[in-house]
């Protein structure tokens, strides 16, 4: 069993527990319980969902029903949710100080349910907000790029995650998204599947009417990594999609390359997977590459642009703030280093809780000039 099916539900679970912990000891301290039957309510709400949610996410591993699919959904909701009332636990914290010192004499019952309301309704904008994808333009400077590709649409697409929560409607969505801008070539950058079994083929059916003139090219992301079912994956994965995890291809020109992910890269590795596809310095070149990391390296090598995704820019505050601190300028958006350009996307779908407040959900139009 791979070491993240370990791990990750243990700090899940550390992290729900202290946020289930903090909001009883100070919703208790204002007397919300103060009612046995809600009380009770409360810690059987407190055992109950985080089962739920766990339990939907280990048999959504290699299962799927409908049910289930409901199941993990309103789980990814409720840690949403559990996240946002932690936080106004913290603020409740601070009022019950500030009355028990300053003699304020707050009205925190009237504040707590005005805080809880407000927590909800940002919750269900963020749901809603997620599944409504925006077409962002992004320029990018390249006198090397720029004459091959001059007039060219290109369309970038990650981070879809299709799973047991975003389906083939989400999926149809965004390929009539990108239909309507009329691309000559796509870039997908992977993390196509969120990583649960779902029905593959239903899936990816509306991905076959992409067509673009150049063609669709994509670079796997982490989350394919963690399917259980990778050689199913892989054998449903749509024919006119061409895979370049680990390979280059010339196209109009330019050596598009795909880096596979690694979680723990070291150093020279990035070195070591332009080695294997013999990359050429000397020729216009693309690079899929799913994080943002080591682009440092690739500048050295005289890349003239990097396509990423991963970040999802955060997906929702606060965490947007945290995930900003560990990319840098890298997060979101177009930056240089040196004369490489580099292009970072925030995603078209989520992960884990289906919600984006503080960022978008996009599909990037991208023109070099």
């Amino acid at each position: 069993m791979s070491l993240r099916y370990i791990v990750f539900p243990i700090i899940l679970l550390i992290f729900i527990a202290i946020c289930e912990y903090t909001i009883y000891r100070v919703f208790n301290q204002l007397e919300f319980f103060k009612y046995k039957y809600i009380k009770n309510i409360f810690i059987t709400l407190e055992i109950i969902l985080p089962i739920i949610f766990m339990g939907a996410m280990v048999y959504g591993t290699k299962h799927f029903s409908i049910i289930n699919s409901y199941l993990y959904t309103i789980g990814g909701v409720w840690l949403g949710l559990l996240a946002y009332v932690l936080a106004v636990s913290v603020i409740l914290a601070l009022f019950i100080l500030i009355n028990s010192y300053g003699n304020f004499n707050l009205p925190l019952k009237q504040i707590a349910v005005g805080l809880i309301l407000l927590a909800i309704i940002t919750v269900l904008y963020g749901i809603n907000h997620a599944v409504n994808p925006k077409v962002v333009k992004f320029e990018v400077t390249s006198p090397v790029l720029s004459p091959l590709w001059k007039g060219k649409k290109i369309i970038i697409v990650s981070d879809i995650h299709l799973g047991i929560i975003y389906r083939e409607k989400f999926m149809k969505k965004i390929v009539n998204i990108i239909n309507k801008e009329k691309p000559d070539i796509i870039f997908n950058l992977g993390d196509i599947i969120d990583g649960p079994s779902f029905p593959y083929e239903k899936g990816f059916a509306p991905l076959y009417e992409l067509k673009p003139s150049l063609g669709n090219y994509y670079v796997e992301g982490n989350h394919e990594t963690y399917s259980a079912e990778y050689p199913v994956f892989k054998s449903y994965f749509p024919k006119n999609i061409n895979d370049l995890t680990g390979k280059k291809l010339l196209v109009n020109g330019t050596q598009i390359i795909g880096i596979p992910y690694s979680m723990l890269r070291a150093t020279g590795d990035i070195q070591k997977e332009l080695d294997k596809v013999s990359y050429d310095k000397q020729v216009p070149s693309i690079i899929l590459l799913h994080e943002p990391k080591d682009i440092k390296t690739l500048a050295d090598n005289n890349v003239s642009l990097v396509l990423s995704g991963h970040t999802h820019s955060g997906q929702f505050f606060p965490v947007t703030m945290l995930v900003n601190w560990i990319y840098g300028k890298y997060n979101h958006g177009v930056t240089y280093t040196e004369n490489t350009a580099s292009l970072t996307t925030s995603g078209v779908g989520t992960a884990v809780t289906p919600m984006r407040i503080g960022t978008d959900s996009e599909i990037v139009v991208l023109k070099i000039h």
